[in-house]
This record gives structure tokens, sequence and C-alpha cells, in this order.
């Protein structure tokens, strides 16, 4: 217990620095309709908390960064080079510029560990490194921690789980997905979603076994 209060303190934290968050009655439906259950413990939640940490430190290099020559920072510059570029965009353009730009700037691996954007940048991810850079992108750029959730989702009919961000605009979610350059509504999509995560923690629409 005392592990999730501490992780949840750290999300708090993080996501204080980035953007203001609606109150809890105020709070939207989640992505694909349905209701969810809240998971107060389990290893993909150490893997979450232990994510969000990495998520607070690659914010701070974005300051430790300016005038810098370390390793680190040009991955830093280019993910700031898309994410400035998205607050010059309006509308669905802003979620367009981030899912594409991210699409392309990390280099595809059949699997990886949970990772952060410069991690990813770097090294290269699969569907995680994907979904948490473009859920880090959008904090930076202004959307409210609130309006996002990554999702593990299972494709109809077949056997392997995948993570995608899904984000709230105007009332409707849309899913930003590394496997498409289109944004896709929720209600629009084959995938049938299996646990959503975001900056309160993880919640579980159904009770499956998820080994990710």
């Amino acid at each position: 217990m005392a592990f999730v209060i501490r992780g949840t303190l750290v999300i708090a934290m993080f996501v204080a620095t980035l953007s203001a968050t609606r109150s809890a009655d105020c709070a939207p439906s989640e992505p694909f309709g349905n209701r969810t259950v809240e998971l107060a413990y389990g290893p993909l939640l150490e893997k979450w908390f232990a994510t969000v940490n990495k998520l607070g430190r690659d914010h701070a290099l974005f300051g430790a960064c300016i005038d810098s020559n370390v390793s680190e920072c040009a991955a830093v510059q280019r993910l700031g080079i898309i994410i400035e570029d998205a607050k010059s965009q309006n509308g669905l353009a802003v979620l367009g510029h981030i899912n594409r730009a991210i699409n392309f700037e990390i280099k595809p691996v059949a699997r990886s560990d949970w990772l952060s954007p410069i991690e990813a940048i770097n090294s290269g991810g699969d569907c995680k490194a994907y979904a948490i850079s473009k859920y880090f992108a959008l904090l930076e750029a202004g959307v409210a921690a609130d309006h996002l959730r990554l999702v593990i989702v299972r494709a109809r009919g077949q056997s392997g789980n995948h993570m995608v961000l899904a984000v709230l605009w105007q009332d409707h979610w849309f899913i930003l997905d590394n496997l498409t350059l289109v944004l896709v509504p929720d209600e629009a999509s084959e995938y049938v979603p299996l646990l959503v995560l975001d900056y309160k923690g993880m919640r579980s629409y159904i009770v499956p076994a998820v080994n990710y």
C-alpha cells in the first residue's frame, strides 16, 4: 500500500507541473464507453509508476538541455521541435501532428521495455514507447491530463496485446496508434479495451490475465 501511495504522489506532482486537471466529479467517461474498476496494485501498475518517474526526468531535461551538448539533449531537441510544432496547430491537427511525428520519429522494434520518450527516440521502441511518448508530448503541448488515457487493447480475433493513446477532444475520444496515421474515434475502433492508465493510476475494463 505504501508503494501505491508513493506512486500516486509522484504522478500527481508530475502532472501538476504540466497542466491543471478537472475535478473528479467532472471527469469524462473512459474511452470505448466501458465502465472500469480501479486496480490498486500489480506488476503493470509498478511499471507505470516507474515510467511516470522517467517522464518527470524527461520533463526536467527540457530545461537542463538549453545550450547543452550532452548526449541526451539531441533527442530532447528533436522531441521539443515536435511539441512546439504541435502547439502551433489548431483543433484535431494538434493530435494528428503528434501522432504522425512520433510515429516517424521512433524506430520500431519487435519488443521493448516501458521507455520514456527520450529513451525511445534514442533506442527505438514498441507500441508502448509510441503511446507513452504521445502521452508525454501532448501533456507538454498543454492538453489536460484528464483528457489522456493509455489503453492496453487487443485486436478482435488476435491474441496479442497492444497499447494506444486515447485523447478526449470535444467530447469524443480519438485513438492515436503507431500502426496508422489516421485518428480513429473510439466507437469506430476494432480494438477490445483491457486496461487503462493515466495520472490517477490503472483501471481494468474486464478481468483478463494480461502479461505485457
